[in-house]
């Protein structure tokens, strides 16, 4: 069954609870036989709507009151909700949290079908159903609408599939606790189709976690594919994945729609160029090694480790830390990176960075990194990898969030694995004025790892106001910060439409003019919009709830709410609280373990391979500086012929040249991968050979190794 809870346990294992309709009765949880379901997807440049049907049938011979868990991507607008059992349909209408709780209570306890739809955590939603018929079925349709990241130059889709492992410290019970105990299983159809519409052609569109035929067309003004699964299927143990690269991804561009408010929705996305140098940095990389990090996703950390570690710039302190239920601190401070320091780190890596510490327990360790003394002139970037979540995430945003010296340490995230919470990993990264970067099975690691360590060498730079012509400017209420090839994407709520749209920041500014301004007509649009003014603290609360209310989208002051008016005979067990509907709940400590590639179709170009072990061996070779001494290990790790000597120049200058010759050679393709290493080589070179020396004596090796 897809759409699976998956529970880390107190021992850092895991426990499976499916998601979808559950009832509680004499203290056993009962699935719903599910039927089907079907996910449509709507991606339109920055923004994708997914319309979400499950379809149940109580086959009881009661009535039942049941509740319902779905994932979500976080901070989506969700904007309808309809519910269909038998001939009648039911449309849900948003209302203020406490009122539609009310209303609910009172039409189950009347016998009514009922029907609450609330926002559980960011990143999970929950619904109650009230009496719900017996051998009736129940069509559930959810949609929602989420901005889409842009990173290595690509728009990325995720439908998230599970609800993501939280383990449950003891002395940190989480209602979602109550969920271990529901044994239900069964295989049922998945059927996902999914519609593009971009401004720029579309290059290439690749899913890293399943198979998928697409095919393309036009419609004027844009470049449009679809796809679906290649099969139905019913083994959703991981996230699906959708990658889009198109034409000129770095265009600027304003979507805007008029709504039925009388208001202008703008969404205006750019890609900010911030010439932000390089700064002094100590960098402290926190490692999950619980249990559930066992397997791919602990082989993907450590790679991750090698390239961040021997890609550090040279004059920078850095430490490690690994964690579970306890964590250790590879040194009691951060040291100076040089030779001595970085094989001593290559050696912690390769011998203590396992997946052996139990539970997921990051709050301890986060806090002590953040108490450390900070070093004079230096600005800390705490790197955290991690494949799961915890049941106390909130608390973790809010220890980053509220840390002192904001202006001298960022936090950046990276998510491992195919079942990642969301919640956690973004709400890190944005309470840490960071990135966040996610990374499944099947897609290459080294790229974000250097994207992440770019982002995270980079000088602060931030928002100042965004002018609108014609209207007052605005200044963003907290800081807004941006990273050069991180998409960038504001959004507003005007009386009218500007001409003319500039944001300016750090030492630039990027203007966006009519020309570039595209009008929509999906009556969808403005529900985003509002939901991201409503909830992104640009407003007052009560203005959030406002908002909320006159676009009909949940956030966490309001929900959806509808009530059949037919009587039912009133279910035999009623649950009238969350609490009592999930206590007594036991487990099933399993979790399935899929392995396949995706296989391309017609635009579905191949992923990018990782690149070979022969990479990470030449990057290993290397000092601090960038520098080769060794010309015999490099031809052996390349199997290259005897090279004849080299009069006037140094081994070592040799050596440095060859390794820059064979990352061109063999890996010129991932060059993101080693463009920050290799510029570290490069600047061990400058005054050491002249240009035209160096141009000659790189020439001769590419002779060398062609004819080897």
């Amino acid at each position: 069954m897809p759409f699976a809870n998956k529970v880390k346990l107190q021992d850092g294992n895991l426990g499976v609870v499916e998601c979808g309709l559950v009832v509680k009765h004499e203290n056993q949880a009962i699935g719903i036989p599910l039927t089907h379901v079907t996910a449509e997807i709507d991606i339109t440049f920055c923004a994708a709507e997914v319309k979400l049907t499950q379809t149940y049938l109580n086959n009881s011979p009661d009535p039942l009151n049941c509740v319902y868990f779905f994932p979500t991507e976080t901070s989506v607008a969700l904007h309808k909700f309809t519910a269909t059992i038998g001939d009648r349909k039911l449309s849900g209408v948003v209302k203020e949290k406490e009122v539609a709780r009310e209303e609910f209570s009172d039409a189950v306890k009347q016998g009514k079908t009922a029907f609450l739809l609330e926002e559980l955590k960011p990143d999970i939603m929950e619904l109650m159903v009230g009496n719900l018929g017996s051998n009736e079925t129940c069509q559930i349709e959810i949609c929602y609408i989420q901005e889409l990241p842009f990173q290595d130059l690509l728009t990325r889709f995720t439908l998230p599939t599970s609800i993501a492992p939280r383990y449950i410290p003891a002395s940190d019970p989480d209602p979602v606790v109550g969920l271990m105990n529901m044994q239900y299983t069964g295989d049922v159809p998945l059927s996902i189709g999914f519609q593009i519409k971009m401004r720029s052609e579309i290059k290439n569109i690749i899913s890293p976690s399943h198979k998928v035929e697409v095919t393309q067309h036009s419609e004027e003004g844009w470049f449009c594919a679809g796809g679906t699964l290649e099969d139905f299927t019913s083994l959703l143990d991981r996230d699906f994945v959708l990658t889009l690269e198109c034409d000129d991804p770095l265009l600027p561009l304003v979507l805007y729609e008029n709504t039925e408010q009388g208001e202008v929705a703008l969404m205006m996305s750019f890609i900010p160029e911030t010439h932000a140098k390089d700064r002094l940095c100590e960098f402290v990389f926190i490692v999950d090694c619980s249990g559930s990090m066992n397997g791919d996703c602990i082989k993907k950390a450590k790679e991750a480790m090698r390239v961040f570690i021997q890609s550090l710039p040279e004059d920078c302190y850095f430490n490690i830390i690994r964690f579970g239920s306890s964590y250790e601190v590879m040194r009691s401070k951060s040291v100076q990176y040089n030779d001595k320091t970085l094989k001593k780190a290559k050696k912690y890596i390769a011998e203590s960075v396992h997946a052996d510490l139990g539970g997921t327990e990051i709050l301890e360790p986060l806090k002590k990194v953040l108490a450390w003394k900070y070093k004079k002139d230096y600005e800390r970037q705490i790197l955290i990898l991690t494949d799961g979540a915890v049941s106390n995430t909130e608390k973790v945003i809010k220890t980053i969030k509220n840390r002192s010296n904001k202006d001298k340490c960022r936090v950046f995230s990276l998510g491992i694995g195919d079942g990642v919470s969301r919640e956690l990993v973004k709400g890190m990264a944005e309470a840490g004025d960071g990135i966040q970067l996610f990374c499944t099975s099947n897609e290459p690691m080294r790229e974000k790892v250097i994207r992440m360590l770019s982002c995270a060498c980079a000088n602060r730079s931030e928002i100042s106001c965004v002018e609108m012509e014609g209207q007052e400017s605005l200044t963003p209420p907290v800081p807004v910060t941006l990273f050069t090839g991180e998409k960038t994407v504001l959004y507003t709520l005007t009386p009218t439409l500007p001409a003319e749209i500039t944001v300016h920041c750090s030492g630039s500014k990027h203007t966006v003019t009519s020309g570039n301004f595209v009008q929509v007509h999906s009556g969808k649009m403005p529900k985003l919009v509002a939901h991201k003014v409503a909830t992104g603290g640009v407003v007052s609360e009560g203005r959030g709830v406002e908002l909320a209310l006159n676009y009909q989208v949940v956030t966490k002051e309001t929900s959806f709410v509808c009530v059949d008016g037919d009587v039912t005979t009133t279910a035999n067990y009623y649950c009238s609280s969350r609490a009592s509907m999930l206590e007594d709940c036991s487990s099933r400590s399993s979790r399935s373990s899929l392995s396949y590639r995706s296989v391309s179709k017609e635009l579905c170009g191949p992923s990018k391979d990782e690149p070979g072990d022969q990479l990470t061996e030449l990057m290993d070779l290397a000092d601090t500086k960038g520098r080769f001494t060794d010309i015999a290990k490099i031809r052996a790790v390349f199997k290259l012929g005897e090279l004849k000597s080299i009069s006037n120049f140094a081994e070592d200058i040799v050596a440095t040249v060859l390794a820059l010759v064979l990352l061109e050679i063999k890996f010129g393709v991932q060059r993101d991968v080693w463009y920050r290493f290799a510029g570290k080589s490069e600047k061990w070179l400058d005054g050491k050979i002249s240009e035209e020396e160096l141009k000659n004596l790189k020439d001769e090796m590419k002779n060398f190794v062609s004819s080897s």
